[in-house]
């Protein structure tokens, strides 16, 4: 409790810090409701919405992947561009009341009556806006929080974004039970809105001066690409925990698509218990995870060793138990999964975050989006190349590789000196 106590702390007592989290988890709120009402009417593949996390199939999924993670992967080194580059309070205003707008009018026309391409493009817009609200906050984060932990910080945002998003949707699908699609879709737009308004009111989000205007540097957009490739090659820190979360996040995207396929033919039919199997005990471990970030990372010699520690936690339980197609193996895979992930990623954040100035930390997070979305993409591909023959020996065999490489960069942090107490707080 004291982890809860000191986050709900850094809220109450930072103002900058407590409204960038209240525009985050506006933003990820907004999408559970939104996204719920919006997918309803969306009939992709066969099947209706775009969460690859709910396919139905290895093609299902790979078509997803391709058609919502490739188009932002592509764009996001512009967009970090314009997160070093433009007023980040603007940006987030922009992200969320653009698509609240948008959607604002999609309802007032009627979901009905909205073709399935456009609702298709609305569908992307909110996920693409989301993806810039969290880069944003993560670039922004160390200005508005001053002397304080970033590590509860990011496990404040990781927690509280999820719940949010999840709260979201289960708004949603309670308030569809009274309201028509289009009226909590316009509810949902509300929220995003609202978290619009907020990030207006935000004092600092910035350490540097925004410099020459906005067009200038849209000139000189690909030297800026390139100067942030540049400082977070000679970054080790950077480079390696940018690298690493692309691992962490494959392991998460692979071993979740095949853990919803195994649960789809242990349950067929049984979807609210087929939610809570493969969701909860994720749930329990990522909430554990919230609760330890903090007692951990003031007992480990450094942040780099706890990414080693619950990578190799989550490694090992998915080369486990991933063959095992039981309900407790279920359970128990991702429950670590869930607290390894978490774990790892919060100590990501924070060592991406410490590594970089601020002008370059937007450029930095760009590629921790493009991570995420190639990630989503290899993930799928292997899922269709391999699923059918091997089942759910793939997922064991996921976990295997998954480690093998963890080893590697584990050797990576080692010679960068990331795993002794000087060089890693340097």
């Amino acid at each position: 409790m004291g982890m809860l106590k000191r986050g709900l702390a850094l809220i109450s007592n930072n103002r900058d810090f407590g409204l960038l989290m209240a525009a985050q988890f506006a933003a990820q709120a907004g999408d559970g409701m939104v996204q719920t009402a919006l997918g309803k009417f969306i009939v992709f593949g066969g099947q209706k919405g775009f969460d690859p996390e709910a396919a139905r199939s290895p093609d299902e999924v790979l078509r997803i992947a391709l058609y919502i993670f490739v188009p932002y992967a592509l764009i996001s080194p512009f967009l970090g561009v314009v997160i070093d580059r433009w007023d980040r309070r603007r940006l987030l205003f922009v992200a969320n009341g653009l698509r609240g707008v948008v959607v604002v009018l999609i309802g007032l026309a009627g979901i009905n009556a909205i073709p399935d391409f456009a609702l298709f493009l609305a569908f992307v817009l909110t996920l693409a806006s989301t993806r810039v609200v969290l880069a944003t906050k993560a670039a922004a984060l160390p200005a508005t929080l001053g002397d304080a932990n970033l590590t509860e910080a990011n496990a404040v945002s990781q927690l509280g974004g999820a719940m949010f998003q999840i709260g979201g949707a289960v708004v949603a699908i309670g308030a569809s039970l009274f309201l028509t699609a289009r009226w909590v879709a316009l509810i949902g737009a509300l929220v995003y809105i609202a978290g619009a308004l907020v990030a207006l009111r935000i004092d600092k989000a910035s350490e540097h001066a925004i410099g020459t205007g906005f067009l200038r540097e849209a000139r000189r957009v690909m030297g800026n690409i390139i100067a942030g490739l540049k400082e977070v090659a000679r970054s080790p820190k950077a480079a390696s925990s940018i690298t690493t979360y692309f691992w962490l996040r494959l392991l998460w995207s692979f071993t979740l698509t095949g853990i919803a396929f195994v649960s789809l033919e242990l349950l067929e039919g049984a979807e609210t218990t087929r939610l809570i199997l493969t969701g909860g005990g994720g749930a329990v471990g990522a909430g554990l995870g919230f609760l330890l970030a903090g007692w951990l990372t003031d007992r480990v010699r450094t942040t780099a060793m706890l990414v080693v520690a619950s990578s190799v936690l989550a490694g090992v339980a998915v080369a486990a138990l991933g063959g095992l197609e039981l309900k407790p193996a279920i359970v128990a895979l991702t429950f670590c999964l869930g607290l390894g992930f978490f774990l790892g990623k919060i100590s990501l954040d924070t060592m991406v975050q410490e590594s970089l100035g601020d002008d370059f930390r937007g450029r930095a997070f760009s590629l921790y989006d493009i991570a995420y979305n190639v990630a989503w993409v290899v993930a799928a591909a292997a899922m269709k190349l391999w699923w059918t023959p091997l089942e759910g020996t793939l997922i064991s065999l996921g976990g295997v590789v998954f480690l093998v490489g963890i080893a590697g960069l584990a050797l990576w942090f080692r010679r960068a000196g990331l795993l002794t107490p000087r060089t890693a707080t340097e």
